[in-house]
C-alpha cells in the first residue's frame, strides 16, 4: 500500500502543479490582453463570465473528446486532467491579473513606448511583476479549488466509460468504494500533510511577504531559497529576450534606453452529428429538464451565500482582532476547503446514512464559505487603514460598534467579492453535493447539480453540455442583476478612507 500511496500523491502533486502553471499562462496572457486591447476586453469578458460558471462535468465532454479521442487514454488522459483542474484554478487568476494590469500607472507604458521598448520586454519587466502580488493572493483561494475538484478530475466518467487515473484522490475514493478503511485513513492523513505543506511551504508565505497579512502560518526559509532561484531564472528569461531582440534588430540600444532597462531588471467520447431539427428538440428537452431542477438548487445556494456571510464576518472580525484566531480560521480553512469534494460523502458516510441532507449542506458549504473568508482576511484588511484603527483605540470603539461602524463597512468590497466568488464555487459544489454514488450508497437530492451527474452516468454528453450551459447563463445573468447592481451601488458607498 505505501509504494501505490507514494506514487498516487506524487502524481497528483504533479498534476496540480502543471495545472497551476498552465493557469499561469493563460491568466498572465489573458489578463494583460483583456487589459490593454478594449477589443478583446470587450470580447473576452462575456466569454469568461460563461466560462467561468460551467461546472467541471461540464467540460468533460470537450476535454475528453478533443485530447483522450485524440491521444488515448494515457497522454490524452493526463491532459484531460490537468486541462480540467486548470478549469478550476484560473478564473481567479485571470481576473486578478486584470485589474492589476487595469490600474496600473499610465507611465509605465508611456515609458516604455518613448524608449521602444519591445511587448516581450514589457511582460517581462512591467507587467509580469506588477500582476504578481494579485496572482499570489488568487493562488491560494484558486489552490483550494483545484484540491477541491482533484477526485472530479483522476476519475472522469460518462456513461459506461470511465477513464481512472492514478492519484491520491482515486486511492482515496477507490479505498472508500471497497470499504478498505485503513488505507482510506492513510490516504486521507498523505492528504492532509500535502495539503497544508503546500500551503505553508509556498502559498502562506508568499502572501505575508507580498500583502503584510501576518496571519497565515508559514515558513519563510524554504520560500526564500525558491524566490531567489524564481528571481535568478527571471533574470536568464529577460535577459534571453534582450538578446534576442537586439541580435534582430542588429542595433546598440541608445545609453536612456539601457539605464532604464536596468533599472526594471532590479474514455473516448466520439462527435456524432444532429439535424437542425434534432437539436432543437434536444434544446428545448433539456431546456425543460433544467428549469424543473434549477429551483431547489438556486435555493441552496443563496442559503449557503447567507451562512457563509454569518459565519466569516465574526470569524473574519475575530481573527483581525486576535491573531491565534486567525492562525487557527486560517489554518482550518486552508485545510477544510481542499478536501476533494467527492471524498466529503465516504468521509462523512455515518452521517450521510442518517442525514444526507446535512452532508449536502456541508459539502455545499466548503465550496463557497472560505471564498467569502479568504476575500475579506486577504483583501479586506488592507481597507482597513492604519490611522482608523489608532483613532478607534483612541476613543475606545470596541466591540459591536467596532464591527458595525468601521469594520464592515471598510470591509464591503471584499464582502461582495468573496460572495460573488462563493456563488461560483457553490453552483459547482452543487455537482458533488446533490448527488453521488459509490458501492451500494447513492444519494439523490435532486437540483440541477444532480441532473447533470445522472446525464454523466447515463452518458448523455449533449445533456451535460446543455444543461451546463443553461446553469452558466443563469449565473451570468444573476451576476448581473445582483451583484453588478450591488457593486455599483454600494461599493463606492461605504468604505472607509
Amino acid at each position: 500500500m505505501v509504494p501505490e500511496l507514494v506514487v498516487a500523491t506524487l502524481l497528483s502533486l504533479y498534476r496540480m502543479f502543471a495545472a497551476y502553471l498552465l493557469s499561469l499562462l493563460i491568466a498572465l496572457f489573458t489578463g494583460i490582453a483583456m487589459a490593454r486591447n478594449r477589443v478583446v476586453e470587450a470580447v473576452l469578458l462575456p466569454i469568461l463570465d460563461v466560462l467561468q460558471s460551467i461546472p467541471i462535468l461540464g467540460f468533460f465532454p470537450v476535454v475528453l473528446s478533443a485530447f483522450v479521442y485524440g491521444l488515448g487514454p494515457g497522454l490524452g488522459g493526463e491532459l484531460s486532467a490537468i486541462v480540467l483542474i486548470s478549469t478550476s484554478l484560473v478564473w481567479n487568476m485571470i481576473f486578478g491579473v486584470y485589474a492589476s494590469i487595469k490600474s496600473l500607472d499610465p507611465s509605465f507604458d508611456l515609458m516604455a513606448s518613448v524608449y521602444r521598448i519591445p511587448l516581450p520586454l514589457k511582460l517581462a519587466l512591467v507587467y509580469v511583476p506588477a500582476s504578481r502580488t494579485s496572482l499570489l493572493s488568487n493562488s491560494l483561494i484558486s489552490w483550494a479549488s483545484g484540491w477541491f475538484f482533484l477526485t472530479s478530475a483522476e476519475v472522469i466518467s460518462m456513461g459506461t466509460q470511465t477513464l481512472k487515473l492514478v492519484g491520491l484522490g482515486s486511492f482515496i475514493f477507490d479505498a472508500s468504494n471497497r470499504g478498505d478503511a485503513q488505507a482510506f485513513a492513510a490516504g486521507m492523513g498523505v492528504l492532509f500533510t500535502v495539503i497544508l505543506a503546500t500551503y505553508i511551504i509556498l502559498w502562506n508565505p508568499a502572501v505575508v511577504k507580498y500583502t503584510g497579512l501576518t496571519i497565515l502560518p508559514g515558513v519563510m526559509a524554504v520560500f526564500n531559497a525558491l524566490e531567489r532561484l524564481t528571481r535568478l531564472f527571471w533574470r536568464l528569461v529577460v535577459k534571453a529576450i534582450l538578446r534576442a531582440w537586439l541580435y534582430s534588430r542588429r542595433l546598440v540600444l541608445p545609453s536612456s534606453t539601457a539605464l532604464v532597462l536596468v533599472a526594471l531588471l532590479g474514455p473516448q467520447i466520439r462527435p456524432t452529428g444532429f439535424s437542425t431539427g434534432l437539436l432543437y428538440g434536444s434544446l428545448v428537452k433539456y431546456l425543460n429538464m433544467f428549469l424543473t431542477n434549477v429551483w431547489p438548487t438556486l435555493l441552496r445556494v443563496y442559503v449557503v451565500l447567507l451562512v457563509s456571510l454569518l459565519i466569516s464576518l465574526p470569524l473574519a472580525y475575530l481573527s483581525h482582532r486576535r491573531r491565534a484566531v486567525g492562525l487557527a480560521a486560517c489554518t482550518a480553512g486552508e485545510l477544510l476547503s481542499s478536501i476533494p469534494a467527492m471524498i466529503w460523502w465516504p468521509l462523512l458516510l455515518p452521517v450521510a446514512h442518517a442525514a444526507p441532507w446535512f452532508v449536502m449542506f456541508f459539502v455545499y458549504l466548503q465550496g463557497a464559505l472560505w471564498y467569502v473568508y479568504f476575500n475579506v482576511m486577504i483583501f479586506g484588511l488592507q481597507y482597513v487603514k492604519r490611522d482608523i484603527i489608532e483613532l478607534t483605540d483612541v476613543y475606545k470603539i470596541r466591540g459591536f460598534l467596532y464591527f458595525k461602524s468601521v469594520f464592515i463597512p471598510a470591509m464591503l468590497p471584499s464582502i461582495l467579492t468573496g460572495l460573488l466568488s462563493a456563488s461560483g464555487g457553490a453552483w459547482n459544489a452543487s455537482i458533488a453535493a446533490e448527488y453521488i454514488a459509490f458501492g451500494d450508497f447513492e444519494v439523490d437530492i435532486g437540483g440541477v447539480g444532480s441532473l447533470i451527474d445522472k446525464l454523466a452516468a447515463q452518458g448523455d454528453s449533449l445533456g451535460v453540455l446543455f444543461v451546463a450551459l443553461y446553469m452558466s447563463l443563469v449565473i451570468v445573468l444573476l451576476n448581473k442583476l445582483i451583484w453588478g447592481r450591488l457593486f455599483a451601488r454600494l461599493g463606492a458607498r461605504f468604505v472607509v478612507d
